[in-house]
């Protein structure tokens, strides 16, 4: 199958393998080794001054290179390096994309990339799926980093300052996307240049590429302090928003995504709320809070898309089945939740500055990754980033088998197969991984397993520490492991006894995406190994009730079936089967559609985010030269420095800047937070929204750069002398005294109401507006220069 974003011609990275296979390092010494990458060092290094240099010379030594470390491999594992990963190796070196199948040492390929990388003397920051990932292959392959005379750390979350630091100064640092992207966030809000952790971007290569840049992309990281009242939900509201009755009240849109207010439910609420329009301008924080009460009494559901654990909501990631830690949804979704539940909220604080995984990797100028599922992702990769995928074939031939679908017409009979078949594969000793849609789909599955007498181990968002060692026994002779959509990715299944079947892998759903499915199918067949993988599937799962594929189906698929006691036999009708793939492209390329145009909505608010951090470091470093105070207040400014001293001065203004910077921005964002929740209600009147969005995005922009200049001009008269000494703090203007950071879960469905994009797929972004407009502000001197 051909792929246009798909890179199909291997020749330039064969070359590179035949000249890495004719150097020949195994007889060479410890000292001898050490000799020869200290020259590669100082080529790449003195030979090529500037970056653009650096990278042709690496291109250059880089088959000498791989050569040396293929070596260095064997002498401390005694493993023999695959082809597949040095082409991959050599694709990902020149800022590709590479799909490499599960099993196939992709731990080893981000060695050989970030060893390369790191002869140019830059840091290199390799972003891993998870802590234990990051802390995992940063220990793994340290014996390998140390004789390429390369320092590696790892960071995890909860480490200190200082711990983070000092890893970020190693040559090859690994960790996850979102620590990297909160300790990006935290430098903002630093006062001086030695409580920042974080050195400049340079390298990133990115490991399950398609999950961290394409389904994650879109997820805001946070950081918080102090407090916030902004989307708090009156519990009153809340009981009395439940009493809305659907059908009647509110009806879901024709996907079920999209819960919405009819007009009789409008006017049922407007009378009790003392005849209020809701839908008059000064009503609509009052209306953002109805929808959000309905999304989460009506879309959001228990052991589904969240648990309750330890007095509090934790959400399940819809794609991995996982629990995310510190993530939440926006403030009013999340509050509605935890009242429907019965759970007391707990302050969340006020935002003070977020960005989107996707815009913090795209600071990163050098970009690559990996992944066992990239070639349906291939346009999205291109599209956001820039990136080329290239398809690396196995070390060995695949000799997993794929069966068919199987498919019923209800879920009872579909788990009623799903029960035999792990029966009778358990019966001969094959190993069996059934992936799940939700937690409560793995828990009923398993209870049902047990009740026939049969061990199985359970991994969900329930068991979420266990991953790793749950996933990588599930290879052992006559296991049953049940889990959750795509739990312990990045873990190798071993199996026990390689000569038998392989691993069953048993999928009891198709997901939206292809990719997920295929990704569980990629459990089997490791390396070569024997493996079988096949979906058991029933018309009511939620694909295909979601997008009402029943509705499309010939009698009598296309009624829905009385409850019955045992559906013995399967559906054999190829219109189906070929439905479901339809269905799955379809939602994918809505996918693609939604997150494009998130992607539109954010570009100006990013474009803002990346001045105000340039002129935060300008102040904070001192490369910017703050005088508002001697030119607004003179006199005022002149008396200052006669109590304390021109160098006090400057201290206190450029302290007295980066604060205000900070708060100012916070405040901006609170703003750009409450008009994208009443962006849905400009969809009535005859402005484009996406054109109006962007208009007061950046008069608010302008006027919060006044804002900043007028708050610094009235502290200079509220400033106390102690000691020759400015205190900052007894003008009220103090760091925050704690921050928090988490993710907020602005899921594609739930973000698309709230923004209605999906009336305004045709709406072209222009990202150069916002600069060319700010141009003609009559506070652009503030902005540093570029």
């Amino acid at each position: 199958m051909k792929n246009r974003y798909v890179e199909q011609n291997l020749r330039a990275y064969e070359r590179v393998l035949r000249q890495v296979k004719a150097q020949d390092f195994s007889l060479a010494g410890t000292d001898e080794i050490s000799w020869q990458l200290n020259k590669l060092r100082e080529d790449v290094r003195h030979d090529s001054p500037n970056q653009n240099g650096q990278q042709r010379r690496l291109r250059q030594v880089m088959p000498r290179f791989f050569a040396i470390l293929g070596t260095i491999v064997h002498q401390e594992f005694g493993w023999q390096v695959f082809d597949s990963q040095i082409l991959a190796a050599a694709a990902m070196a020149t800022g590709r994309v590479v799909e490499l199948d599960t099993g196939e040492g992709k731990t080893l390929v981000a060695v050989f990339v970030a060893g390369l990388q790191a002869l140019a003397g830059e840091p290199v920051h390799v972003l891993t799926f998870n802590d234990y990932l990051a802390g995992r292959d940063a220990d793994w392959m340290s014996p390998i980093y140390r004789r390429l005379g390369l320092r590696v750390a790892s960071i995890r979350q909860g480490m200190t300052p200082a711990e983070r630091r000092q890893a970020y100064a190693a040559d090859v640092t690994y960790l996850t996307a979102k620590e990297a992207g909160f300790d990006y966030l935290r430098d903002f809000l630093a006062d001086d240049p030695e409580q920042c952790v974080q050195p400049p971007f340079h390298v990133a290569i990115i490991d399950e590429a398609d999950s961290i840049l394409i389904d994650e992309a879109r997820i805001p990281l946070v950081i918080a302090g102090g407090s916030s009242d902004i989307g708090a939900i009156d519990p009153a509201l809340f009981r009395l928003v439940s009493r809305l009755e659907a059908e009647h009240h509110y009806q879901l849109d024709t996907y079920g995504d999209h819960v919405l207010l009819t007009t009789a439910g409008a006017a049922w609420l407007e009378s009790r709320l003392g005849g209020v329009n809701l839908y008059d301008g000064e009503n609509s924080a009052l209306l953002a809070q109805i929808h959000l009460i309905l999304q989460a009494n009506v879309l959001l559901k228990r052991d589904i898309d969240y648990i309750v654990r330890d007095g509090s909501i934790q959400l399940v990631d819809e794609f991995t089945g996982r629990i995310v830690r510190d993530r939440q949804w926006p403030d009013g979704l999340h509050e509605a939740v935890e009242i429907k539940e019965g759970l007391a909220g707990r302050s969340r604080g006020r935002i003070l500055n977020r960005i989107t995984l996707h815009d913090f990797i795209s600071l990163y100028p050098r970009l690559s990754g990996m992944t066992g599922t990239a070639w349906s992702a291939a346009p999205e990769f291109r599209e956001f980033y820039g990136l080329r995928v290239t398809r690396i074939p196995p070390n060995k031939p695949c000799q997993r088998q794929d069966h068919p679908d199987i498919i019923f017409n209800t879920r009872q009979g579909k788990e009623q197969a799903i029960l035999a078949e792990i029966k009778r594969r358990h019966e001969r000793g094959q190993p069996v991984l059934v992936g799940t849609a939700s937690v409560e789909e793995s828990e009923r599955l398993a209870a049902a397993v047990k009740a026939n007498g049969l061990a199985c181990t359970v991994l969900n968002a329930r068991q979420n520490a266990a991953e790793a060692v749950i996933i990588a026994e599930a290879g052992r002779r006559g296991a049953i492991t049940i889990s959750t959509n795509m739990a312990g990715r990045g873990v190798d299944i071993r199996l026990e006894e390689p000569a038998g079947s392989g691993l069953c892998v048993i999928g009891t759903s198709r997901q939206r995406s292809v990719r997920i499915d295929r990704q569980l199918r990629g459990r089997a067949g490791r390396q070569g190994d024997p493996g079988e993988s096949l979906f058991i599937i029933s018309l009511e799962d939620d694909l295909i009730e979601r997008y009402k594929i029943r509705q499309i189906l010939p009698p009598p698929y296309d009624q829905q079936p009385p409850a019955l006691k045992s559906e013995p036999e399967p559906i054999i009708d190829p219109r189906i089967p070929r439905l479901v793939d339809h269905t799955q492209r379809v939602v994918e390329g809505q996918l693609y559609q939604q997150r494009l145009n998130l992607t539109r909505y954010s570009q100006l608010v990013d474009d803002q985010r990346q001045l105000i951090h340039r002129l935060h470091a300008d102040i904070v470093t001192g490369r910017k030269q703050l005088t508002i105070w001697q030119e607004q207040s003179a006199e005022l400014a002149a008396d200052l420095a006669r109590q304390t001293s021109d160098g006090e001065l400057s201290r206190a203004q450029h302290l007295a800047g980066a604060r205000l910077l900070n708060l100012g921005w916070a405040d901006y964002l609170e703003y750009v937070e409450q008009l994208l929740n009443h962006v849905s209600l400009m969809r009535t009147g005859p402005n484009d929204p996406f054109l109006t969005f962007n208009r007061q995005v950046v008069d608010a922009f302008a006027h919060f750069l006044d804002t900043f200049e007028n708050e610094m001009v009235e502290l200079l008269s509220h400033l106390v002398v102690r000691e020759r000494r400015i205190l900052l703090e007894e003008a009220g203007l103090a760091s925050p005294p704690s921050t928090r950071t988490y993710l907020i879960d602005d899921g594609s469905d739930t973000l698309e109401q709230t923004l209605g994009i999906s009336d305004m797929v045709a709406v072209a972004a222009n990202p150069g507006l916002m600069l060319v407009l700010m141009a003609n502000r009559k506070r652009k001197d503030i902005i540093p220069n570029e």
